[in-house]
């Protein structure tokens, strides 16, 4: 049957239906007629030529961080299944569970094509909305649907043949849809195929990131099969209790579509699990690693690296609980009472036990550094190395080798055994990418297939070396504007945002004298100085461009010019009087109120205590010449240390002797 005879029956089916609601018998595959039957209850408009307007660009973005898990295991496999029909009028489309397009890919003209009918990021494609199409077919049918050229409802989307399937999370709840979408007069018969095997690829990286820190088994009854998308998966926790499967572990194991958690493993394998992992421990080769099903097969078995200290614990509920005794305590000691923070933290702590990319964005000297640290010492990596790389701090021509190492003889000068990089360093613990968004764009592509492949190639090398790290990156940039601009990847971008911690402004936080107070004990050593009420208004009225770097220098300076242990106005440094409001400064000098202690002279004059004065512009010089010397001479960056402003660290300089 020629396409254009069966689009002809097809669209004469259609006026039949909706003239007399009858089908005929055997035309349409079952669930197009199921579909069809829908849409007429539901009374849907066919006549969709005003178009849907997609959300707007805040709840798209919202809709993207809602589902950025999905949207970063999805990554590969949408560019590698994109790879497939390159060349072809086609596209390919994630959705989410709620049938809203979140990214697509692919051929330029005909995704132009596909706007004229709304199939574009932001637009929902539920089949209330948008009638029988494969997005929104699927999520109801809860299984893969091919809607081909006329068969779609609404006669406007004939143009195209959709092969979507639903992604489900690990607990079997379908989280999304991956479909490829293009013109019906393309041949289609390998591509429902392809479809099926990247969702399934996806399913099986989402059980990597959210099981972190629980056994999972990976299985098949034939041993060429494991690592494959055909192989069984199934988490148990370390008390033996069945977590979550995969579609093909639950259909090896005979448990069905309804996988039946907290199973014990004893009674799907007849042996506990603490006596199959000793057993485990002592094998170097999967062959030789079986466990017997009921039914007298056996399976090929393979169990991923999890942390030593969640087994040999003393007892199985201490197993469980111990990663837990101090999780929480760094994240925690960030939290001094404000909403804004505190509800980051929470955030920061649902992906802990999940290898999930996380970026940290906020204004410079918000604490991003901190909270990574945090994060590292709150999780299950907290015993392995935790190293930072400032991206805009090294020169573009070395940050490569520093990332990624080199081996001898690599570039003129490099040292005779070669170095290793920061990410080899961070095997087996935490990578921090400061100031991410200054990655040179050539630069990216090589940190993606990091990313991607979990292994490094060193400069000048040729061996690929497997680094196992999880990834915390920071911003004090909007990423998605620089994507925008073409000065960020927008597949890097989606890789590093797994999860998105916001850290609020200074200016904004509601816990200020809390935080002056924390700093003056953990930071500066100093539990027993009070802050006088005139001097915190003054604190609490400044802008603060330098947030919490600057407010610790400015802590740190006011400590030299205290007498006692009470901290007051006078106290307080030139620079921090320069930026508060001009109306604040006319109070504070009708006030007398000075940043250099003075004595009086016998003429009632003021006049600042030369040896006092001169012990100030020491250390003040010190301390300048410390920046500069850290940041080889960049006066902005050493200013950005010190909290101070670009022109401030100028006239200091010069007034100093320093330029």
């Amino acid at each position: 049957m020629s396409k254009v005879s069966y689009s002809h029956q097809i669209r004469n089916a259609r006026e039949r239906f909706l003239g007399n609601g009858e089908l005929p018998d055997g035309l349409l595959p079952d669930p197009i007629s199921r579909s069809w039957e829908r849409c007429a209850r539901t009374g849907l408009v066919l006549d969709l030529s005003a178009g849907l307007e997609p959300a707007d660009t805040n709840e798209l973005n919202e809709l993207r961080e809602k589902n950025s898990q999905l949207i970063t295991q999805s990554q590969p496999e949408m560019e590698s299944l994109y790879s497939h029909i390159v060349g072809t009028q086609s596209m390919v489309i994630l959705s989410d569970a709620g049938g809203t397009i979140l990214h697509a890919m692919g051929n330029q003209d005909f995704m132009g094509k596909a706007q004229r009918v709304a199939l574009q990021p932001g637009v929902s494609w539920r089949e209330d909305i948008t009638g029988t199409n494969a997005i929104g077919t699927a999520l109801v049918e809860k299984s893969p649907v091919y809607v081909k050229g006329a068969e779609h409802f609404i006669e406007r989307n004939g143009f195209l043949n959709c092969s979507a399937v639903p992604i489900a999370d690990p607990h079997g709840n379908v989280i999304g849809v991956l479909d490829v979408s293009g013109d019906y007069r393309q041949p289609q018969e390998h591509t429902m195929g392809l479809v099926r095997m990247s969702a399934q690829m996806i399913e099986n990286r989402l059980f990597n990131v959210n099981f972190a820190s629980d056994i999972i088994i990976r299985f098949h009854t034939r041993l060429e099969f494991i690592g494959t998308l055909w192989e069984g998966i199934a988490v148990f926790s370390p008390e033996g209790k069945l977590i979550a499967s995969n579609r093909s572990g639950a259909f090896q194991i005979g448990l069905g579509e309804q996988v039946q958690l907290g199973i014990e493993f004893e009674a799907l394998f007849g042996v506990s699990l603490s006596l199959f992992l000793d057993t485990v421990k002592k094998r170097t080769s999967v062959a030789n690693i079986t466990l017997p099903l009921k039914n007298g097969l056996q399976l090929y078995v393979k169990v991923d690296p999890v942390p030593a200290n969640l087994f040999y614990a003393k007892s199985p509920s201490q197993a469980r609980t111990q990663p837990k005794t101090s999780d929480t305590l760094a994240l925690d000691a960030l939290n001094h009472g404000d909403a804004a923070m505190q509800h980051t933290l929470e955030k920061a702590k649902l992906a802990m036990g999940h290898d999930i990319p996380i970026l940290v964005e906020g204004e410079t000297g918000t604490g991003k550094e901190l909270l990574a640290k945090a994060i590292h010492q709150s999780g299950a990596r907290r015993q392995g190395p935790f190293i930072a790389i400032n991206c805009a701090a090294i020169p573009e021509g070395l940050i490569e080798s520093e990332l990624f190492g080199h081996e001898e003889g690599a570039f003129t000068g490099s040292r005779r055994r070669g170095a290793m990089g920061r990410i080899q360093q961070a095997h087996g613990g935490t990578l921090f990418l400061d100031e991410i968004g200054e990655m040179p764009i050539a630069l990216q592509a090589s940190l993606l297939r990091v990313i991607q492949e979990r292994e490094v190639v060193p400069l000048g090398g040729n061996k690929s070396i497997r680094v196992d790290i999880a990834i915390i990156s920071a911003t004090n940039s909007r990423l998605k504007e620089k994507v925008a601009n073409n000065q960020f990847r927008e597949d890097l971008y989606y890789r590093l945002n797994g999860l998105r911690l916001t850290l609020p402004a200074l200016r904004d936080r509601t816990d200020f004298p809390a935080l002056v107070q924390h700093l003056l004990k953990e930071n500066l050593a100093k539990p027993e100085v009070t802050i006088h009420p005139q001097a915190m208004a003054l604190m609490q009225r400044h802008p603060w461009p330098g947030n919490i770097r600057q407010l610790s220098h400015v802590l740190r300076s006011a400590m030299i010019f205290m007498q006692d242990n009470e901290l007051r106005a006078q106290h307080l440094p030139e620079d921090f009087m320069e930026d508060i409001d001009e109306g604040d400064m006319v109070g504070i000098q009708a006030n007398n109120l000075h940043a250099y202690p003075r004595r009086v002279e016998s003429n009632g004059q003021h006049k600042a205590d030369s040896g006092e004065a001169a012990d100030i512009a020491s250390t003040e010089a010190a301390m300048i010449r410390h920046a500069l010397a850290a940041h080889q001479g960049n006066m902005s960056a050493a200013a950005n240390q010190l909290g101070i402003s670009r022109a401030t660290m100028y006239r200091k300089s010069k007034r100093l002797g320093l330029r």
